[in-house]
């Protein structure tokens, strides 16, 4: 092959390929592109906004609005001895009085804890250790207070058949040792002469039991 004959393959080879866009033309075919796209989803969302949707069936409308059917008698009352229940439950965990030993003159103090249905001891000897006994109030035969100018002690004797028939907890404040004596003794008294107290509120079940169980000599 000649020399012309390259010139000349060189030339159509040239002429053939396809021409060089420029950088805005580039810019303009994006720009025609990604408008396309905008304007196909736009069209996407319009149509799911404007799809008419479903109501449920009147059948299960129908269902949703009856009415329940009345309780039987024997349902109401499982439910009401189960609302009672936890009524005298919640009542008798509620806390009339609670006191503790003196520190440091007691190191690990001690507490006494009187609610609705019993009294609670709880005796520490070291950090994190405790040995608590519960009784319930017509379990105790005697509530004893011995004071002083400053501390008070505490005597309980219980029916319960154990080594130990009766409990003591030292160095008290005085006012607490009186006032915890009081409301286990009206407890007591109360109890014997089944005198209820549970329609009573916490305020108020606590003054009649300290009125009960006041000293008549003491003031």
């Amino acid at each position: 092959m000649n020399d012309e004959e390259l010139i000349r393959n060189n030339n159509t080879s040239d002429s053939t390929s396809p021409p060089q866009l420029s950088t805005y033309d580039r810019l303009m075919r994006q720009s025609k592109k990604l408008g396309r796209v905008a304007t196909s989803t736009t069209r996407a969302i319009r149509n799911i906004l404007t799809q008419e949707i479903p109501l449920p069936s009147s059948e299960l409308f129908k269902s949703m609005t009856a009415k329940k059917e009345p309780l039987t008698q024997e349902k109401q009352k499982e439910l009401d001895d189960i609302n009672q229940l936890r009524q005298t439950v919640q009542k008798s965990n509620q806390v009339l009085a609670t006191a503790r030993t003196v520190f440091p003159i007691t190191l690990f103090p001690d507490s006494i804890i009187v609610d609705r249905t019993k009294v609670t001891i709880i005796k520490r000897d070291f950090f994190w250790t405790s040995n608590a006994i519960s009784f319930q109030i017509e379990d105790i035969l005697n509530v004893s207070c011995a004071v002083g100018p400053l501390f008070g002690s505490l005597t309980i004797a219980s029916r319960v058949m154990s080594t130990i028939d009766h409990f003591n907890i030292n160095y008290l404040w005085r006012n607490d040792a009186l006032f915890i004596k009081n409301l286990i003794q009206g407890h007591i008294i109360a109890k014997n002469n089944k005198l209820e107290t549970e329609h009573l509120s916490l305020k108020e079940t606590i003054d009649a039991l300290w009125e009960l169980g006041k000293d008549s000599g003491r003031r």
